[in-house]
């Protein structure tokens, strides 16, 4: 293992100047600044009948809705949160937390609840107006983000945007239990004997720039870890966004980033509430929409909102919430609902007993050691995050090989008009073709999926060994539970992958 990449003679320090960083952060706020110029006031082509014809041709939306919503699967499976670094929104956000009123954040709000439901409602976005297919509304989108992320520095302390409003940073917390890298102190007691902890202190300081005789001195306001991490207390990847503030400011040299041993973080207690309930979402919009190809399968899925729309006289405003809150939270509870009946039922204990049973004193209370439901469903979920991974990073695969061969159209012509007309109205220009051949692409697929099946097997095996109860040092009823919502999950996978790529 590489125990410490800060070490490596060229790339340690690179990775520890902070300048590097700002650097780096400027370059993605001045990309975003130029993809809210060319997406701003860019709906349709006049005359084109095509309802969306700029989806892909746009630089806009062809750089956040295919290249970075796709990539970032990519980044996240190798490299954890690593996007969090070089975040421009959250940037913005940490600076301005430093001089606003720095408030600290209700402890109401410090959980996955407020992401999750953002994460609903930017699904209500997609369905009510589709975003992802304008650019002008993805401009508008970017644009409140960067003033959600303003106003919310200016109130409260730390990155209260990546916590509070941020989903992609949720599901980078998932998958980043996942990732091979991991940020932790090489040494634990150096923490307990360090006094000043510069790595975790906001007080502020003064600091001096000497030249000859010339001084100048100015008030500094350290930022801390900007969502509340004391080093030597990391446990797991998951909250940890790799700021790499530790990093520069430990006066000890004591942090470490480097690669761990596998399955990592997916042996733990278990996701906390908000972590469990976006899971269930997240699990569910990605079900839904992996299924979207397989018409039949997608039809059966929507069926209960549909025919409750109908019953009920709506239109589409009305089917819409509807399919939300059903894909969203019920749909993945019944996935998961089979391994939850089998734990139970691998509870039952049985016992003969000599004569009748004796009733129990009213005065005697029995405590049931049954975790609690939502309890379980965070266990659960942990061995689950390689397959549901599997399964996004598929999607993500398949939308970069059909649209990639977009992307020197949109650095050609930003606005995506004259790329449009030149393919579907002139036809001067071929339309951009596949990277991979489907023949090849279907069994990397595959593999993937199998990949992910067999990772959250030994997950599974792994957690299962780790709460053993059992005499053979296994928690066999939580192994059962876990292989059931993963035989389930795999088969929606499954045939729709055969359906999509093999039977057609």
């Amino acid at each position: 293992m590489l125990k410490n990449i800060l070490n490596l003679p060229a790339l340690g320090p690179i990775i520890r100047s902070t300048w590097t960083w700002r650097l780096v952060r400027l370059i993605m706020l001045a990309l975003l600044l130029v993809m809210i110029a060319f997406g701003w006031h860019q709906h349709a082509i006049p005359g084109v009948k095509v309802r969306d014809p700029l989806m892909y041709s746009n630089f806009t939306t062809f750089n956040l809705w295919v290249l970075w919503m796709m990539g970032m699967v990519v980044v996240a499976m190798v490299f954890g949160r690593s996007w969090c670094t070089v975040c421009p929104v959250g940037w913005i956000n940490g600076v301005l937390s430093r001089f606003g009123l720095r408030r600290e954040m209700p402890a109401w709000l410090n959980n996955f609840v407020p992401v999750t439901l953002v994460l609903v409602f930017l699904q209500l976005l997609v369905y009510f107006f589709s975003i992802h297919r304008y650019p002008d509304y993805t401009a508008i989108f970017l644009t409140w983000m960067l003033i959600l992320a303003l106003v919310a520095g200016l109130i409260f302390r730390q990155r209260s945007f990546c916590l509070l409003l941020c989903p992609a940073g949720a599901v980078f917390s998932l998958y980043a239990r996942l990732a091979p890298w991991q940020l932790r102190v090489a040494d634990k007691s150096v923490c307990a004997g360090c006094s000043a902890k510069p790595c975790i202190s906001t007080e502020p300081a003064w600091r001096q720039a000497a030249l000859g005789g010339m001084r100048l001195s100015w008030r500094t306001q350290p930022e801390g870890c900007p969502v509340g991490l004391v080093p030597a207390e990391i446990n797991d990847s998951s909250a940890c966004t790799l700021c790499l503030n530790c990093v520069q400011t430990c006066c000890n040299d004591n942090v470490s980033l480097g690669t761990r041993r596998w399955p990592g973080d997916l042996i733990k207690q278990g996701l906390r509430f908000g972590e469990t309930l976006f899971f269930l979402v997240l699990l569910g919009l990605l079900t839904a929409n992996f299924a979207k190809v397989y018409v039949d399968l997608r039809e059966a899925i929507f069926w209960v909102p549909e025919t409750l729309a109908l019953s009920l006289g709506w239109e589409s405003a009305g089917f819409y919430p509807l399919a939300v809150i059903w894909v969203g939270l019920i749909f993945p509870l019944l996935l998961l609902l089979p391994g939850v009946m089998v734990y139970l039922v691998g509870q039952i204990k049985v016992s003969t007993l000599e004569g009748e049973p004796a009733s129990v004193p009213s005065d005697v209370s029995v405590a049931s050691t049954l975790p609690g439901f939502m309890s379980f469903l965070g266990r659960l979920a942990l061995p689950l995050i390689p397959l549901v991974l599997s399964a996004h990073f598929a999607l993500a695969i398949v939308k970069l090989n059909a649209k990639f061969g977009y992307l020197p159209l949109a650095l050609q012509d930003p606005s995506g008009v004259k790329s449009f007309l030149a393919i579907n109205v002139m036809q001067t220009l071929a339309p951009p073709g596949v990277l991979v051949p489907l023949d090849i692409l279907k069994w990397v697929i595959v593999v993937i999926l199998l990949s992910g099946f067999v990772l959250s097997a030994l997950a599974a095996r792994a957690a299962a060994k780790a709460g053993s109860q059992g005499q053979d040092g296994r928690d066999r009823p939580f192994m059962l539970a876990a292989l059931v919502s993963l035989v389930i999950l795999s088969g929606f996978y499954g045939s729709t992958v055969v359906e999509w790529l093999f039977v057609r």
